[in-house]
């Protein structure tokens, strides 16, 4: 078993998750709701979004080997829960890691788009005599608007997913170990 200081790591590590991931759900929900603010947070969360899951693992790591040194015979239902908890966020944050860069990735060409439409001159008369949309440059407005709903949808139920996750390995390690003294 890893330890600091004669101390098991696991207790140590545990905080690491909770942070970057009330920081990766706070600033993710920022990017997602506040178009204007993304060019400032954007960099933060792509960051959170690749680090956090590498320390949900430490967790799951440094737990794994806490269980094996405290229960050499098998873990009780209740560590088996909390390892299963810790997991399915773990998983969870992979799963946001394609899905955010997707959605980022479209969101930047969407700006991209709009920088593009608004240097252009002014619209021209089409033969009927109406005017052409001043997106009319980029036919994949439509259509990356529609695609940026439906990853934003999925990023936003992966992002209280994390959320949901990491409150329930939390508290079922708390009640492990505070349940019942406190």
């Amino acid at each position: 078993m890893t330890t600091i200081l004669d101390l098991p790591v696991h207790p140590l590590a545990v905080h690491a998750p909770i942070i970057l991931v009330a920081l990766l759900v706070l600033l993710g929900l920022t990017y997602l709701f506040v178009p204007p603010v993304r060019r400032f947070v954007g960099w933060t969360v792509a960051a959170l979004v690749l680090v956090t899951p590498a320390a949900a693992y430490g967790s799951i790591w440094s737990g794994q080997q806490l269980a094996d040194h405290k229960y050499p015979d098998g873990w009780p239902e209740a560590v088996q829960q909390h390892h299963d908890y810790g997991y399915w966020l773990f998983w969870t944050l992979v799963a946001l890691i394609p899905m955010w860069f997707l959605f980022a990735g479209l969101d930047r060409g969407r700006r991209a788009a709009l920088k593009r439409g608004g240097d252009s001159p002014a619209p021209a008369a089409s033969e009927e005599g109406d005017t052409v949309p001043m997106n009319a440059d980029d036919p994949a407005a439509t259509g990356r608007k529609v695609i940026m709903f439906v990853f934003g949808l999925i990023v936003l139920a992966l992002l209280l997913l994390s959320a949901w996750w990491v409150f329930q390995s939390g508290h079922s390690g708390a009640e492990m170990i505070w349940g019942g003294t406190v």
